[in-house]
């Protein structure tokens, strides 16, 4: 029984008396009058919604439910002329079905609404409650579809891009309850990539309900030319996952063969893994990760979508942390290179920000972590490194502070936390900004910047800086944001003159840091990254169910 999720509501669980099955046909509402529905309606919306509290992840604010009902003078939503409306059954199928969008159908209460629609002969409390308990949960369904149930920096505190919107709550003031449940749909995020996304959640539900995952069996590497039962194991798996179509032609299961080598290859790009066709210890470790694994995987992720904006600019720079890559979307033409990303110790955060100026030949300004972590015990090793390297020091933060003689200050004597001098590196080709820096003022004090450490960039896992992001390309993002405008002559004089310049941007430019661990790549089939983060440990722990779990519960 549904209700016994619901520690809450054991008092309105006992209004309810004995249930018994009965189709929707059989159901016709007894004599209670209009006004009594109504009146019902009214002293239960406030009872009601305290048992009904949200419980996990993101609870709904109850007054929107509550003033739902009083601007329509809390005649009931799925009560007409003393008959339910048939879209109450709908709405019962849509929230038994939210699993396949990754949520869980315990949170919309569709258990209990069927014990109350098996009821034979409602009183008009019970019908109250049930109306009530049925825009609860439409409400609570339709806010967690468009905004995600989960606070992210609750999960997260590196987590910062949560975009809410609330395009939901206008759902619960139309006037026809069938009007809302059809309009339901709507409130999915529209980005193609959620919807390839909750597409393969359902296959990857529906394949684990109806087979068992064929594993391939440890041993040594399979290779083109092999044969046996692993090389069969290793067909079907990949039959299995998609990355071979099924096909009636004839071909001998066990022999590794020039196909199953091409199939192999893009499983192991779409996996991140070294494409060189071979079953080694690694794809057959990523080869048996389990189809119920990978449906939570694209749950969380899926999740991660509904607290992006409804809709992304046309124009914007797009840095995906799990590709280790930023793309630039400006005027149609899209600008892509590699990116050096924070270390795991220093995680670059998610969020978005306003890209607005840039600066050529930057001095860098060492922020307090970086001089006390990296900085001092590098001089206390080597009074003159500051020297050599091209940094100055002040002897404080605030405007105007003097400029000190590094050689003169004894670093051994200085304790970590008490550093609070101010450094500078000055322009020059060993600069760690390099030549360019790209600003987009955040209180993470994160930016795009070049680096004189190109050789970084032929690394596949590229988590090496301080948070910071670091272009492969700075000279040709430099280009794009600037060409056809003034700016751009700005730049080149700078550059040829290697003088520290601020070039204000002729487009303001939105730039999202974002982490998906699952996307879908350019076939439709899915990527499934390094979590390098550790960030779907935590989404695991937040959301705390299976999507399997929750679907056998109803």
């Amino acid at each position: 029984m549904a209700l016994k999720h619901f520690i809450p509501l054991v008092c309105v669980s006992l209004l309810l008396g004995a249930c018994s099955s009965s189709n929707k046909s059989q159901f016709v509402v007894v004599p209670p009058s209009e006004s009594q529905i109504e009146s019902s309606v009214k002293e239960q919306v406030l009872i009601t919604l305290n048992a009904f509290t949200p419980v996990a992840g993101q609870a709904l604010p109850n007054n929107t439910v509550l003033d739902a009902y009083a601007s329509r003078s809390y005649e009931p939503i799925w009560i007409q002329n003393k008959t339910i409306n048939m879209s109450i059954y709908k709405l019962v199928d849509i929230l038994e079905q939210s699993y396949t969008h990754g949520l869980n159908p315990i949170h919309y209460h569709a258990g209990v609404l069927k014990e109350y629609l098996d009821l034979k002969q409602p009183t008009p409390q019970q019908l109250a409650e049930m109306d009530v308990i049925a825009t609860i949960a439409l409400a609570s369904y339709s806010h967690d579809l468009s905004n995600g149930r989960y606070e992210p920096q609750l999960i997260d505190p590196n987590w910062q891009l949560d975009a809410p919107n609330t395009i939901w709550k206008d759902l619960l003031y139309i006037e026809s309850a069938t009007d809302m449940v059809n309009s339901l749909p709507l409130l999915t995020p529209r980005n193609p990539q959620y919807q390839v996304l909750q597409k393969w959640l359902v296959y990857y539900q529906d394949l684990a309900k109806k087979e068992n995952d064929i594993f391939v069996s440890a041993g040594v590497p399979l290779t083109a030319g092999d044969e046996g039962p692993r090389v069969a194991q290793l067909r079907a798996r990949l039959v299995q996952l998609g990355d071979i179509r099924f096909s009636t032609r004839k071909v001998n299961e066990e022999q590794f063969d020039q196909r199953l080598k091409e199939a192999l290859i893009r499983f192991q790009q779409r996996h991140h893994l070294t494409a060189d066709g071979a079953a080694g210890s690694k794809t057959i470790q990523m080869l048996n990760v389990s189809l119920k694994e990978r449906a939570k995987q694209i749950a969380y992720n899926l999740e991660r979508w509904r607290w992006m904006p409804s809709e992304l600019e046309a124009n914007r720079v797009w840095v995906d942390l799990t590709s280790y890559t930023v793309d630039m979307f400006l005027n149609g033409e899209r600008t892509s290179m590699k990116a050096v990303i924070g270390k795991k110790d220093r995680k670059t955060p998610v969020f978005k920000g306003t890209m607005t100026y840039m600066v050529a030949n930057p001095t860098w300004r060492i922020p307090h972590r970086i001089a006390r972590e990296n900085l001092l015990p590098k001089l206390q090793a080597n009074p003159n490194y500051l020297v050599k390297h091209g940094y100055k020091v002040y002897s404080s933060w605030s405007i105007g502070a003097k400029e000190l003689d590094s050689t003169k200050i004894n670093w051994n004597a200085i304790e970590e936390d008490q550093l609070s001098y101010r450094f500078e590196q000055e322009p020059d080709e060993s600069n760690a900004l390099g030549q360019y820096k790209f600003m987009f003022p955040n209180k993470n004090d994160i930016y795009l910047h070049d680096t004189p450490a190109k050789h970084l960039f032929r690394e596949e896992d590229r988590a090496f800086s301080s948070g910071c992001v670091r272009l492969e390309n700075p000279d040709e993002f430099a280009r794009e944001l600037t060409k056809g405008f003034k700016q751009f002559e700005e730049m080149n004089k700078a550059m040829q003159t290697g003088s520290n310049t601020v070039i204000s941007l002729p487009t303001y430019l939105p730039v999202y840091l974002v982490y998906f661990t699952v996307v879908p790549n350019a076939n439709g089939m899915l990527e499934f990254r390094n979590d390098v983060y550790e960030r779907d440990l935590l989404m695991e722990e937040a959301m705390g169910y299976s999507p399997f779990k929750a679907r056998d519960s109803i």
